[in-house]
């Protein structure tokens, strides 16, 4: 376990996480050489070579002096934020990727808060310095800023640009100079040599600054030596005292080994972190023992799927160790299951494990009963891990299949890809008799449309959702509902008089009898009622269901001989109709609670936006540089907002949406939705 690491690669689109994955891979031996920029080598998948970003996060294992690196290469497009959070979630520690053309934006600060909420060690990569306009300096008081205080360089760069040539280490006190992309270990070169010592000597005060008696031998005038700092700096780093800051560049490699090095020292192995937290069926959560020889317990965390193999799931061992062969159960359901081959990935190379401990990442084929974030553990003693948090959808679009095929594969289809993409959701909507498929933005839709065609053969389109209105009263209206059939044998005959009345918003319906006398005998007064309730869930007005409404029955008539249920359903049926017509009906539509966070420098644009879209804006909340936005709109004028959201915020803000009262739908607007309402599409 000493020689085990993982870390999840974090940062914004474009900054290099992919060339630097690679990078990693090279230097280690893993991979013979280099992808470019327009064909990388992890980004494999189809929708990612045409798009040329990263989408789908790669799970990949390296070897570096004697230590195993697990790590995840994210996408940092937000509609695939859920391939970013469940490795974070589980690996043990970050490296933020930043590019040094322009610093931290407001993606990589959403990023960084959440490594930092689930109390992760952080390091800072450095990226891109030899572009033009890289700026080492600035990048770093970027990082201060709007990140932490706490950021402290452990490497220097040398040059930048077309004068970039390689790193200075502050902890070995060496120097990596690059010649046609390979490193060549020298001493501290003499032009950077001040530079060199002011920097260390700033992270060796900083580091003293954390523990007394290191305070007290500098206070004193003594030399501080690195085996008295490094201990120090360790912990610093795991309690985010210091985020050591790195630098270099992706492509080509440089100032990837000292990352390595700064990963395999300083940051520490999987039972000296803060423990995993689990729980028992009865009892609270408990720190995990993480050792070797414990019973083993490991959390699903990704599940792809492979043309050669089917479904692998990739595993994080949180404690104990697992072989193939070995029997888990599954603490969410109970479902048992057997580990076949244990498999890790470097670049393309698939590679077989005999034994993998805690702290490791393995992938495994044709888990049964098992699903993103479930917990595998030892049959005689079961615990669950912490949940994986994803963020609930905030985009829908109708899935519309091309036939009745398509239609009817589509269900497992959909499954297959929830099972490897959480934050993706899909539902009936039976109002509407339509699939609702929701994700976290228009492109993350696209693309699962795409995978429904390109993996399953399943040819759909993307449409608008539907609206759903409602139909209420305005005034109060009597009317009577007579049915009369005369046959050959029986007839029907059922007779009712109603009052309808409308109700204050959101109380539903009502219904009263105040039959006296056995006019209708009291049998069916159920069927009038039930006749009632149907009709009133297509409405006479628009076609929408007819809500808040009272309707008390208060006189009628039947037949000893002709009269039954079904005629008294009907009788009911034709009465609340009459009434609806007759009581100035009016459309009501779906008002949303909604709640927009974002930096705050983006307020008084977002605020702008909700009013023209005839929002009311209910209160605003904020904490530190986070800004929380409350409001009501009107679900229609939320369609695509999740897109222009994101257009509006640079990508920095989001919103979660609910359901939360029914108003009545402005006049001028009343035209439009009835031109395109159920009951005239119908009569058409």
């Amino acid at each position: 376990m000493e020689h085990v690491r993982s870390f999840t690669l974090l940062g914004a689109s474009g900054c290099g996480k992919t060339a630097l994955a690679e990078a990693l891979l090279y230097r280690a031996g893993s991979l013979h050489h280099l992808g470019s920029g327009d064909s990388r080598i992890l980004d494999s998948d189809p929708e990612e070579q045409k798009r040329q970003s990263t989408l789908i996060s790669k799970i990949q294992c390296i070897t570096w002096e004697k230590h195993r690196l697990h790590f995840a290469d994210t996408p940092g497009i937000s509609d695939f934020i859920g391939e970013a959070l469940a490795p974070l979630s589980v690996l043990d520690a970050v490296v933020i990727v930043i590019d040094a053309t322009t610093g931290v934006d407001v993606a990589t600060m959403q990023e960084f808060r959440k490594a930092e909420s689930l109390k992760k060690p952080i390091l800072f990569f450095i990226n891109k310095m030899n572009k033009e306009r890289a700026d080492f300096a600035s990048t770093l008081q970027s990082i201060r800023s709007n990140l932490s205080k706490h950021a402290h360089p452990v490497a220097l760069p040398i040059g930048a640009g077309n004068d970039f040539q390689g790193v200075l280490d502050l902890i070995d006190s060496r120097a990596f100079i690059y010649s046609d992309g390979e490193p060549k270990e020298v001493s501290i070169p003499e032009a950077e040599k001040q530079r060199f010592v002011q920097a260390q000597r700033q992270l060796i005060e900083e580091v003293a600054g954390t523990d007394e008696t290191l305070f007290e031998k500098l206070a004193n005038g003594e030399e501080l030596k690195k085996a008295e700092i490094l201990p120090r700096l360790i912990q610093d780093i795991e309690d985010e005292e210091i985020i050591p800051v790195l630098v270099g560049n992706a492509d080509p490699p440089m100032g990837t080994t000292l990352l390595l090095d700064t990963l395999t020292h300083l940051i520490l192995p999987p039972n000296q972190h803060r423990a995993p937290q689990v729980a028992e069926a009865t009892e609270d959560w408990t720190s995990l023992k993480v050792h070797h020889f414990e019973p083993p317990v490991a959390q699903v965390f990704k599940v792809i799927s492979d043309p050669g193999v089917g479904d692998l799931f990739f595993i994080k061992v949180l404690t104990g160790s697992l072989k193939p062969g070995m029997d888990l159960i599954n603490a969410q359901n109970q479902g048992k299951e057997r580990l076949g081959h244990l498999l890790s990935f470097a670049g393309k190379e698939r590679m077989e494990v005999p034994e993998a401990i805690a702290g490791e990442v393995v992938a495994v084929a044709k888990l049964k009963h098992t699903a993103v974030g479930d917990t595998l553990s030892d049959v005689n003693r079961i615990v669950t891990a912490r949940a994986i948090e994803f963020p609930s959808p905030i985009f829908s679009r109708t899935l519309l299949p091309k036939s009745r095929k398509d239609q009817d594969k589509l269900g497992p289809a959909l499954s297959k890809l929830r099972l490897s993409d959480p934050t993706l959701h899909y539902e009936n909507d039976p109002e509407f008799n339509e699939t609702l498929l929701k994700g976290m933005g228009e492109v993350h839709l696209e693309i699962a449309a795409n995978r429904l065609q390109d993996k399953y053969g399943i040819k759909v389109t993307l449409g608008e959702p539907h609206v759903p209105y409602r139909e209420t009263l305005t005034k109060k209206v009597k009317a009577q509902g007579k049915y009369k059939k005369q046959t050959g044998g029986h007839g029907q005959f059922g007779d009712v008089w109603i009052w309808a009345e409308p109700l204050e918003r959101g109380a539903g319906f009502e219904f009263s009898n105040e039959i006296k006398g056995g006019v209708i005998p009291s049998k069916y007064i159920p069927s009038v009622k039930y006749g009632i309730v149907e009709s009133m869930k297509k409405g006479n007005f628009a076609g929408y269901p007819l809500v808040d409404v009272k309707v008390t029955l208060f006189d009628g008539s039947f037949h000893a001989v002709d009269s039954s249920d079904l005629a008294f359903q009907i009788a009911g049926s034709l009465a609340i109709k009459k009434c609806e017509s007759e009581g100035k009906p009016t459309l009501l539509e779906p008002i949303m609670k909604v709640t927009v966070t974002s930096p705050g420098e983006y307020v008084g644009a977002i605020t702008n936006d909700l009013n023209s879209r005839r929002g009311k804006i209910m209160g605003m909340n904020q904490e530190g540089e986070i800004q929380e936005i409350y409001a009501e709109v009107p679900m229609v004028e939320l369609f695509k907002y999740a897109t222009e959201l994101k257009a509006l915020t640079h990508g920095a803000g989001n919103y979660r949406s609910e359901l939360d009262h029914y108003e009545a739908l402005p006049p001028h607007l009343s035209s439009a939705v009835l031109a395109a309402s159920p009951k005239t599409k119908q009569s058409s």
